[in-house]
């Protein structure tokens, strides 16, 4: 058979730095997609295969000739774009097969596709290869495949990142755990991998890190783990490899990871980090407000006071990124001048500012439902109806937005971790490979 795979595009964000690709080298995306790309490993040998990221340049009627399948995979924010790619491959004629988070959460989203794919890598993965290497024509119905017995993570397939052109991502990915030991009320996560993470070996990480650099990453890698510290005597256990390996390879990569802000309370994960060249961490720090932290289900990052553990990370030379939430049950309206105050005491450089939202397979979404408080609009900003007026919590968004990211104040940000954070880094020997 002949599988393409296609990656949908993302609406332009501030997260994905959409608009600052043309002053760098080449670069047209943000993150190769890990998850279509362990699918496309999984295909029999003899199966072509052939991959379209549509953040890079879309696939053309050309790839869609070419193929005997479309296999398509997406957040809830691709959606659109995802039933869009249904609609050119079926006018080519082919058949349609749909995975990935959004799909799994609301399979109803997405009744044209030929094939449903909800759940993780496991049996029904096994079933759909099955299926269309008997018969690779469209189905009569829509086939909804359900896994029941996932496939366990040690014996996870390298993702195909030679199908990809990894010198035009803004940042390589990688993955080492799935799940989340938490319950944040507006995550979805627990709901769709689980509270107890599921784990790759270390040598498997270090052969993907063998692989990226073969296929020509270059600079940084991300491990999109929901929590990278969800397992802590994992990561223990990791983090000696991969100290190791940046030894024999020259740091050839800096490495970045989402955690929760607990980590500060590790100094010997930290310690490790460090020494594993380690230098960006990613905080859902979603708001300064204890007590708006305790509402949402996320003491844990009452643990360690906020500007102490942005602090804690700094020292050990690693730069804090953090994830905020406007739109909350507890917002005020100065609450957007506490989140500047917070941005403007903890000198986090790069913040993103975002409006609650509701996603299905969440407490949030469940409570929101029972009080009859989500809003089906797309004209709207947010599905959340807000306890505050609608117009003025968009109005506070957009306007911190704006007064956090004037040019003066985004340079002194990162001219403070130019003096506190970068000199605490690992300063790696020079090498043929940096």
């Amino acid at each position: 058979r002949k599988i393409l795979c296609v990656f949908p595009r993302y609406t332009p964000s501030f997260g994905t730095f959409e608009y600052a690709y043309a002053l760098t080298d080449g670069v047209r995306a943000f993150m190769p997609p890990q998850g279509l790309l362990v699918i496309a490993a999984v295909l029999p040998p003899s199966w072509q295969v052939r991959f379209v990221d549509e953040n890079i340049d879309p696939a053309t009627p050309g790839d869609f000739a070419w193929a005997d399948a479309v296999f398509v995979s997406g957040m809830h924010i691709q959606r659109r774009q995802i039933n869009d790619i249904c609609g050119r491959a079926h006018a080519a004629g082919k058949v349609t097969a749909l995975g990935g988070p959004s799909v799994s959460a609301c399979p109803e989203y997405y009744p044209d596709f030929d094939y449903l794919h909800i759940g993780e890598l496991g049996d029904a993965t096994d079933t759909l290869i099955e299926r269309l290497g008997r018969d690779p024509s469209r189905p009569a119905h829509q086939v909804r495949l359900t896994t029941a017995v996932r496939r366990d993570m040690t014996e996870f397939p390298q993702p195909a990142y030679e199908l990809l052109p990894l010198q035009r991502y803004f940042i390589g990915s990688i993955q080492f755990s799935s799940g989340c030991p938490y319950q944040c009320e507006f995550c979805d996560i627990p709901g769709l991998y689980g509270r107890n993470p599921r784990l790759k070996t270390p040598q498997q990480i270090t052969a993907e890190l063998d692989k990226l650099l073969a296929c020509g990453l270059l600079g940084a890698v991300y491990f999109v783990d929901d929590n990278f510290i969800g397992n802590r005597r994992a990561v223990q256990e990791l983090l000696p490899h991969l100290i190791a390996w940046q030894k024999r390879n020259g740091f050839a990569l800096q490495f970045a990871c989402e955690a929760t802000l607990n980590i500060a309370k590790r100094p010997e994960i930290l310690s490790q980090m460090r020494d594993a060249y380690f230098t960006t961490v990613f905080c859902g720090i979603e708001t300064p407000d204890r007590d708006a932290l305790k509402a949402m289900a996320k003491a844990h990052n009452t643990m360690v006071p906020i500007l102490e553990g942005v602090q804690t990370l700094n020292r050990y030379g690693m730069e804090v990124v953090s994830g905020i939430i406007l739109g909350l049950d507890t917002d005020r309206p100065d609450t957007g001048d506490s989140i500047l105050d917070f941005i403007a005491q903890s000198q986090i450089p790069m913040l993103t500012i975002n409006l609650l939202q509701a996603l299905p397979q969440t407490p949030l979404w469940d409570r929101l439902a029972r009080e009859n408080r989500l809003v089906d609009d797309d004209g709207r900003d947010s599905n959340v109806d807000f306890r505050l007026p609608y117009d003025m919590v968009v109005g506070m968004w957009r306007e911190t937005m704006a007064r956090a990211y004037t040019p003066q104040k985004l340079f002194a940000r990162f001219e403070h971790q130019d003096r506190v954070t970068y000199p605490n880094r690992l300063q790696p020997p020079n090498s043929p490979q940096r």
